[in-house]
C-alpha cells in the first residue's frame, strides 16, 4: 500500500520505546573495540520536525516524546533516558522549548553511535521517503542506502560483513499480511545470521485487531529472545494503539533490565 508516512507519528510513545531500546543495544555494541554493522529495514527519512503540520495534526508527539522533553531537566541524569534526551538535544543546537526542529528517527540514532570502522545499511521503499533519506545521509561514507522492500532486503543483505551487529525491523503493519511477513523475515534472517541481534517492533492494538500475541508466540519462545513492552492506556478497540513492544533475538546482556529501568520513569509521564 505504501501510504504510511512516519512524519505523522514521529515522537509518539512507540518511538520512545523503540529508540530507547535501539540506543541501549548500540551502546552495548560500542563497548567492544570490534566494528559492527547496523541494518535498518524500514528507515523512513531519518529526521522529523515535531512542530510540523503532520505532527500537529495527530498530536502523537505532544502525547509522547514532548512530555519527556518538558521534564528533561529532572530526567537528564537518568542513565539511558538521559542519554536519549541528550542525543535529541545534540541535533537541536537551539533550544526551542515547546517544539523540536529535529527529532532523530532510527537511522539518525544509529548514525550517532557509529565509529569510523562501523557501517550502517538503510532501506526504504516509499518513493518520497527514500529521497529525504538520501538527502539526510548521503554524505556519510559509513552509510549505504537502498531503495528496496525492507522485508526482501533484510534477507538478501544478511549475513553482513562484519558479522557482529544489529538489524532493526520496524514495518508499518498497514495490513495483517505484514505481521506474517515480519515473522517470516525475522526467522529467515535469524537462520542466515544466527549471531546477529534482531530487533522487531510491533504495535499493541484493540482486542479485535491486536496481533501482538501472534508475534510473541512465533518469535518469543526461542531461548535467545526477550520482549520489552510499553503501554500507555488499557486495551480498548476505541483507543487505537495503546502500547507497543520489541522482540529482540540475541539480546545483549542485561538489555531488558536497562531499558525497563528507563521505562519505569517514562510510563507515568506517557499514560493517557
Amino acid at each position: 500500500m505504501l501510504s504510511y508516512r512516519h512524519a505523522y507519528h514521529a515522537g509518539n510513545h512507540a518511538d520512545v520505546l523503540k529508540h530507547l531500546t535501539l540506543l541501549a543495544i548500540l551502546q552495548q555494541l560500542r563497548n567492544k573495540d570490534k566494528p559492527f554493522v547496523g541494518i535498518d529495514s524500514h528507515s523512513g527519512n531519518g529526521f522529523y520536525n515535531l512542530g510540523s503540520e503532520p505532527a500537529r495534526k495527530t498530536g502523537e508527539a505532544a502525547m509522547g516524546f514532548m512530555r519527556l522533553w518538558q521534564q528533561r531537566s529532572r530526567l537528564q541524569d537518568a542513565d539511558l533516558l538521559g542519554d536519549y534526551l541528550t542525543l535529541v538535544a545534540d541535533v537541536n543546537p537551539v533550544d526551542t522549548g515547546a517544539t523540536i526542529g529535529n527529532y532523530p528517527g532510527s537511522p539518525a540514532i544509529m548514525q550517532s553511535q557509529l565509529r569510523d570502522d562501523d557501517h550502517l545499511v538503510l532501506m526504504e521503499l516509499h518513493s518520497t521517503e527514500i529521497e529525504h533519506l538520501r538527502d539526510n545521509f548521503r554524505r556519510d561514507p559509513r552509510i549505504s542506502i537502498h531503495h528496496r522492500d525492507g522485508f526482501e532486503g533484510a534477507v538478501a543483505l544478511t549475513p553482513p560483513t562484519p558479522r557482529r551487529g544489529l538489524m532493526l525491523m520496524d514495518p508499518a503493519y498497514e495490513n495483517k499480511a505484514d505481521y506474517q511477513q515480519a515473522i517470516k523475515t525475522v526467522q529467515a534472517v535469524h537462520r542466515r545470521w544466527p549471531t546477529g541481534i534482531i530487533a522487531l517492533w510491533y504495535p499493541m492494538l484493540g482486542q479485535s485487531r491486536d496481533l501482538s500475541g501472534l508475534v510473541k508466540q512465533k518469535l518469543g519462545n526461542a531461548a535467545d529472545s526477550i520482549s520489552i513492552e510499553l503501554t500507555v492506556a488499557p486495551q480498548s478497540d476505541a483507543f487505537g494503539m495503546h502500547g507497543s513492544g520489541m522482540i529482540i533475538l540475541n539480546p545483549p546482556w542485561q538489555l531488558s533490565e536497562r531499558v525497563n529501568a528507563a521505562l519505569s520513569k517514562v510510563q507515568p509521564l506517557l499514560q493517557v
